[in-house]
């Protein structure tokens, strides 16, 4: 159980990171509109390369603890999207030489990337709802 929760862990970090990923900076920062709206964009793609990388994290910690969920092993099953999302997250917490690296750019341009880390990411949030009954506790807190 403890391991799960350790788990948990890190899909709760990957989510407070999605919280924020399309949440605008905002500020006066003295640049034109049209570099002010290429730096917001470049800042909402950090944060995404974040998130996306803390999800492959919790992917690696889920089959190391050898867990078991229909959903979850179905969506990865994908064996292309999971492993070009290492890649991804290597090139997001590595040094890397170029500015975006192949091996950032493959995941992200694989069709149906987008739509197939959302499904990983809800997969997950019930696989732990379900295994640590978090509502149940969130239950007892509101009693």
């Amino acid at each position: 159980m403890e391991q799960l929760v350790a788990l948990h862990k890190h899909w709760l970090i990957a989510d407070s990171v999605k919280e924020v990923v399309t949440v605008k900076v905002g500020g006066d920062h003295g640049l034109p509109e049209e570099l002010a709206e290429m730096a917001e964009m470049l800042s909402s793609f950090s944060r995404l390369s974040v998130l996306y990388g803390l999800i492959y994290v919790v992917i690696e910690g889920y089959r190391e603890m050898k867990c078991q969920d229909d959903d979850i092993d179905s969506l990865l099953s994908n064996e292309e999207f999971v492993d070009t999302l290492r890649l991804f997250r290597n090139s997001t917490f590595h040094y890397q030489k170029q500015p975006i690296p192949d091996k950032a750019r493959k995941f992200i341009e694989s069709e149906g990337s987008e739509t197939w880390i959302r499904k990983v990411h809800l997969a997950f949030k019930r696989f732990f709802e379900k295994n640590l009954a978090i509502r149940e506790m969130l239950k007892g807190f509101s009693a």
